[in-house]
C-alpha cells in the first residue's frame, strides 16, 4: 500500500492576491462590488466579504490573547462548569463530574446544603465557583473551613468565590488579606447582562467598567489595584454565531490588557468564563437548541475561553439530566476528538478574526468610556442607564426579527402543535423568539381558512414563497389557487384571501377579508400584520 502524499498548494493552485480574488468575486456577483456582501452587525460593526492581509495590528504585540494558564489548557483543556441550582442533590454532583463536568458552579445553599452537595468530593480535583445566593464570603469561608476539616490544603483548590462588585465590594476586600493568592474573590458577570438585551459592545463595556469599580474601592481601600487584579474572573456570553463568540473572548483579553497599562500595572491573565446564551434559546422546535449550544461552545472553546458552561436544549421549560449531560460531553468531545484545547489561539493571524477583535475591542472600549461620563457602573445602574441600554437593544433586535430583517432558525422549519410556557425564572431573558411564541399560541386558539390566489405576474411565485415562508413560522395553513379560478373563492369558503401578484381586488372577494401578499411581506412589523389576520376572527 502506498503511503497517501499531500497535495502541494503551491504546485496546484496560482498564487493570489487581493486584487485577484475581488476581480473573481465580481464575477461571480455578475458586476457588482465585493462590499456588496458586507454585512454590519446590531453595534454598527462591518463584517466584510473580503479582508487584506495586513501587517499586524501594533496593539496586538502588547495584549494577552492567549488562556490565562496556558500550560494547563494544553495538557486539560478548558474547565467543563456544571452549574448546580437549588433543587441540586448530590447525586446530581456525582453524575456530572462522571460525564465530563471538570468544575462545579454552586448558586444556592446553606453550610449545611453545601457540606450535603459536596460528600465524596475531592475539593482539590475539581473547580468550585459560587455564583448567585451562594456568592458570599461567609460561603466562601464554608468551602474553606470545609477543605481544612477534610485535610485538604485551602490554596490547592481552584476556587472562585464570584462576589459582585456592585453589592458585596467591602466584603471581598476583607477577604483579600487571608484567602490563598490563586482564588479568585471578584466576577464580573457580562453573561447577565447579555440575556437582558446588551449588545457585544455594550457587554465588553460594562465588565471594563466593573473592573474599573473594582480598583477604585481598592485603592480607597488602601489595596493597590495591582495586587486586587488577580483576583478577577469575568463572564462573557456565548452567542449562537460561533465567530462572535470568538471575538467577544479575544476582545475581552485586548481590553483586559489595556485597562492594566492605563492604570500603570504591569498585565496579568485574566480568567474568561464563557457561558452559553440564553437569550438566543427557544420552545419552538427546541432540539435545535443542541446546534446553537455547540456553536457558542465552539466559539468559547477557539476564543481561548478557561471555562465553559452549556445548558441543557430544554433549560426553559425544566432542564433534564439527559440534557445537561449532552451539553457537557459535547465540550469534551471538542478536546478529546476535535482536540481544539492543543492550539492556544487557533483563530490568530485571520484577518477577518483579527479585524473583528479589533473593532469590537475599540466598541467596547468606547462604550466603558460612556459609562464611565456617566459616573461609573454604580451610577449608571442607579441612574437606569444599563437597564435603558439593554432595554434598548433588545426591542431593536425584536424589531428586525418582525421586519424580517433577522430571522430564527427555527422559523425555516416550523414545527406543529402549542409552544410549552417557559418557567418563571427565565420570564426577564429577552429573547427575540418571545415574540414568534406567543404568536404561535395565539394560532392554536383559532380554526383561520387562509387561501392564497396567485396572479399571473412575474413576481406571483416569490411572494407566495415568502408569504408561506412567514404563514409557516405563525403555525398557519393555506391553500393556494390560480386567481383565474372562476369558482376559487366560493368552492373554498375562506376567512382570509391573500393575493400574490394580483394588481386589482378579485373578483368574489370582501376587501374586508382580503390582504395583498406584498402589503405584509413589506410591513415594518410582519409579526404584528399576521396578528392582524387572527383579529379577523376574533382572536383577542
Amino acid at each position: 500500500m502506498k503511503p497517501m502524499v499531500m497535495a502541494n498548494t503551491e504546485a496546484e493552485f496560482d498564487a493570489a492576491d487581493l486584487a485577484v480574488w475581488t476581480e473573481m468575486a465580481r464575477r461571480i456577483l455578475k458586476g457588482a462590488a465585493p462590499d456588496s456582501l458586507d454585512r454590519i452587525d446590531e453595534d454598527g460593526l462591518v463584517t466584510g466579504a473580503l479582508y487584506p492581509v495586513d501587517a499586524p495590528d501594533p496593539r496586538a504585540a502588547s495584549a494577552h490573547i492567549l488562556p490565562a494558564f496556558p500550560h494547563r489548557r494544553l495538557v486539560e483543556g478548558w474547565q467543563v462548569c456544571q452549574p448546580l441550582g437549588p433543587d441540586s442533590e448530590n447525586a446530581d454532583v456525582h453524575e456530572a463530574l462522571g460525564s465530563g463536568a471538570t468544575a462545579l458552579l454552586l448558586q444556592s445553599g446553606t453550610a449545611d446544603d453545601v457540606d450535603s452537595l459536596l460528600n465524596g468530593v475531592v475539593l482539590t480535583a475539581v473547580g468550585l465557583g459560587l455564583d448567585g445566593d451562594a456568592a458570599t464570603p461567609a460561603q466562601y469561608r464554608t468551602i474553606i473551613e470545609r477543605a481544612e476539616a477534610q485535610g485538604e490544603l485551602a490554596d490547592r483548590i481552584d476556587l472562585d468565590a464570584g462576589l459582585d462588585v456592585l453589592t458585596q465590594l467591602e466584603g471581598g476586600l476583607a477577604l483579600h488579606a487571608t484567602a490563598p493568592s490563586g482564588h479568585r474573590l471578584f466576577r464580573i458577570d457580562g453573561w447577565a447582562q447579555h440575556n437582558l438585551g446588551l449588545t457585544a459592545s455594550q457587554e465588553l463595556g460594562y465588565v471594563l467598567a466593573g473592573i474599573a469599580e473594582l480598583f477604585r474601592g481598592a485603592d480607597a481601600a488602601g489595596i493597590a489595584p495591582a495586587d486586587i487584579a488577580a483576583r478577577v474572573s469575568v463572564r462573557l456570553a456565548l452567542p449562537a454565531d460561533m465567530f462572535a463568540g470568538i471575538a467577544v473572548c479575544r476582545a475581552m483579553r485586548r481590553l483586559w490588557d489595556g485597562m492594566l497599562i492605563a492604570c500603570g500595572i504591569d498585565p496579568v491573565p485574566v480568567r474568561i468564563d464563557g457561558f452559553a446564551s440564553l437569550r438566543m434559546m427557544s420552545v419552538l422546535d427546541h432540539e435545535v437548541n443542541m446546534l446553537r449550544t455547540t456553536t457558542a461552545l465552539l466559539g468559547g472553546a477557539i476564543g481561548g475561553a478557561d471555562a465553559m458552561a452549556g445548558f441543557g436544549h430544554d433549560l426553559l421549560t425544566g432542564e433534564t439530566p439527559g440534557a445537561r449531560r449532552t451539553a457537557r460531553l459535547a465540550q469534551v468531545l471538542m478536546m478529546a476528538e476535535a482536540e481544539i484545547a492543543r492550539s492556544l489561539d487557533p483563530a490568530a493571524g485571520a484577518p477577518f478574526i483579527e479585524s473583528r477583535t479589533d473593532d469590537l475591542a475599540d466598541a467596547g472600549w468606547l462604550a466603558f468610556q460612556k459609562i464611565e461620563r456617566a459616573g461609573g457602573l454604580s451610577a449608571a445602574i442607579d441612574t437606569g442607564m444599563i437597564e435603558a441600554q439593554a432595554a434598548a437593544a433588545a426591542t431593536a433586535r425584536e424589531g428586525r426579527l418582525r421586519a424580517g430583517e433577522e430571522l430564527l432558525g427555527v422559523t425555516l422549519q416550523p414545527t406543529g402543535g402549542t409552544p410549552p410556557e417557559i418557567l418563571p425564572a427565565f420570564g426577564a431573558v429577552r429573547r427575540p423568539a418571545a415574540c414568534v411564541e406567543a404568536l404561535r399560541r395565539r394560532t392554536t386558539r383559532v380554526s383561520l381558512r387562509i387561501l392564497i390566489l396567485r396572479g399571473a405576474s412575474d413576481n406571483a411565485a416569490a411572494e407566495e414563497r415568502g408569504i408561506r415562508r412567514w404563514l409557516g413560522m405563525a403555525g398557519l395553513q393555506a391553500v393556494t389557487l390560480d386567481a383565474d379560478s372562476d369558482s376559487a373563492v366560493s368552492d373554498a369558503r375562506p376567512d382570509i384571501v391573500i393575493g400574490c401578484g394580483l394588481a386589482a381586488l378579485p373578483q368574489g372577494v370582501e376587501a374586508g377579508n382580503f390582504r395583498s401578499a406584498a402589503a405584509i411581506l413589506d410591513a415594518g412589523d410582519r409579526i404584528a400584520a399576521l396578528e392582524n389576520l387572527l383579529a379577523q376572527k376574533g382572536d383577542a
